[in-house]
């Protein structure tokens, strides 16, 4: 934001809070203080709702934990639904039934052979063959 939207966000803010006056230090001051990617509509709805839920006065802080978290929130999404995608992609690619089937055997050979071994129980007793 450039201090004309910084300007007008704390006009907005007034609007909410009757102890909140523009000036041109406390603009340079917010100026200092906002994190700089904040797009001013997006300022406003935190300002809303800031005010939405709570009577205290909002100031830069708040409105940077806000955006934050947002951003983070946003990118956490992105992440998830680029997960969801890797995951649809590799399962089109899954083996086709009889590449499946094959290994399937090998597996149900290699048991097969295993199967002569005795299995002891919990009670390190060899268990029955049936």
């Amino acid at each position: 934001m450039n201090l004309s939207d910084i300007a007008i966000l704390i006009g907005y803010v007034g609007i909410y809070d009757l102890r909140v006056q523009v000036d041109e230090l406390k603009v340079r001051a917010w100026a200092e203080s906002l994190d700089v990617d904040i797009p001013l509509e997006v300022a406003k709805k935190i300002v809303s709702a800031h005010y939405a839920n709570h009577d205290s006065a909002i100031n830069p802080s708040h409105i940077n934990r806000e955006w934050r978290y947002r951003k983070s929130s946003e990118r956490e999404r992105e992440r998830g639904r680029l997960i969801s995608l890797e995951i649809e992609s590799a399962s089109q690619r899954k083996a086709p039934p009889e590449v499946a089937e094959k290994y399937l055997n090998e597996i149900r050979q290699i048991l097969a052979k295993g199967k002569d071994a005795p299995l002891e129980s919990d009670n390190e007793q060899v268990a029955s063959d049936l």
